[in-house]
């Protein structure tokens, strides 16, 4: 049974999308209708028929942002909370996996912020609460979060994350004035916002990403953690059979550690579309502190590397600033969030607010403008131009 303590900032509702139990080989276990049970906004007077019911959580519509596949209930401060899975038998579970509350990003603050674990009335997780990460309010990525139960889980506080590693600091500002230190991010998902490539209108890509923790570590991540929108060339061509096999530069491209392959082989390279904003989400089941990210621009075509872009941790901007287009060093340029990590290479460090170079911001109608050289005055997908990379 999980016992939810708070939400994400409803004061009135709370609720999940989906849940899902692993066994002993990571085999998902099927669950009947039934299996669930706790409140629902049917407990409230006068109200009945609402289809936000507890059984919807094992539905195995997950990645949704379609409400009448979640479960909402009626929010009371101190008040019990308990979603209650009774197996017909005894069953090892080794994972649970969370999926927050989705339907819009107004509506994910309704969503499960804590919680407690336990089986047979038992607690489990070390007896600790388990912080939920705010789903997306969008589709984006799969936005589930795995709760390990088996015995190599190690349940640490996390409410540690903020804290600084021990060592001599770099004097950033001396090395570079204009650069300003944002305190140390910690959150559940990390993305990076490209606003525009280094010339091309069509395409933008990278070669690689590297996050590294407070202690100075590089921080190794799973292709599963990665993800991109959009994902990749591979979305132009889904209805054809042109890309049989797909374009190999996939977003798992960027944490493969092989940053300087000017064939692109193992970049990742992505359309850009009308009125969609390209993104590069890396997501935890846990808060992760950041003291540092390098970039590794896109080599093969200079002006399909990124240019204007912002780091978001958990939707919160905590940079903003430019790359410079591939000028032939494999040298990733770094973000840096700490003076206190191992001394780096002056000339690579990004500065804040695109640094130096100020650059004048147009809109229209509220709509950013970009430079006449990096977009087209019509978007016309017509004379996109074809690129292709597959697997011989």
């Amino acid at each position: 049974s999980s016992g939810i303590n708070a939400e994400y900032g409803d004061q009135d509702y709370i609720g999940l999308t989906g849940v899902e139990l692993f066994g002993a080989d990571g085999e998902l276990i099927q669950l009947p209708e039934d299996a669930v049970a706790g409140p629902s906004l049917n407990d409230l007077e006068n109200c009945s028929g609402d289809y936000r019911t507890p059984d919807k959580l094992i539905s195995g519509c997950n990645i949704t942002t379609d409400d009448i596949q979640m479960w909402l209930c009626p929010f009371y401060s101190g008040g019990n909370h308990v979603i209650t899975i009774n197996l017909s038998q005894s069953t090892e579970i080794t994972a649970i996996k969370i999926y927050n509350y989705n339907k819009t990003s107004e509506d994910t603050y309704r969503g499960v912020k804590t919680l407690k674990v336990t089986l047979d009335d038992k607690p489990l997780c070390g007896g600790q609460t388990v912080h939920l990460r705010r789903a997306p309010g969008t589709t984006h990525y799969d936005f589930g979060q795995i709760i390990d139960l088996s015995e190599k889980a190690e349940w640490n506080d996390h409410d540690d994350v903020m804290s600084l590693s021990k060592g001599d600091p770099i004097n950033v500002r001396k090395l570079i004035p204009d650069y300003e230190i944002s305190l140390l991010p910690a959150g559940f998902v990390y993305q990076i916002y490209i606003y525009s490539s280094c010339g091309d209108p069509y395409y933008v890509g990278l070669n690689g990403i590297q996050l590294f923790d407070e202690q100075g570590q590089e921080i190794e991540l799973l292709a599963s953690q990665v993800s991109a929108v959009p994902d990749s060339v591979n979305v132009l061509y889904q209805d054809q059979q042109v890309m049989r096999g797909g374009d190999v530069r996939t977003p798992d491209k960027l944490i493969n550690h092989v940053t300087s392959d000017d064939s692109a082989r193992n970049s990742w390279l992505a359309p850009i579309l009308p009125n969609t904003g390209n993104r590069v989400y890396l997501v935890f089941d846990f808060p992760v502190t950041v003291s540092m990210i390098k970039l590794y621009n896109y080599s093969k075509a200079p002006t399909r590397g990124v240019k204007e872009f912002g780091v978001l941790v958990d939707d919160l901007v905590v940079y903003h600033g430019l790359l410079s287009p591939h000028n032939g060093s494999h040298e990733p340029e770094i973000v840096l969030f700490s003076d206190r990590v191992a001394p780096i290479n002056s000339q690579s460090l990004l500065t804040k607010s695109c640094g130096v170079e100020q650059q004048v911001e147009l809109t229209n109608n509220k709509r950013k403008m970009g430079d006449s050289e990096n977009t087209p005055s019509v978007y016309d997908s017509s004379v996109r131009p074809f690129t292709s990379l597959v697997d011989h």
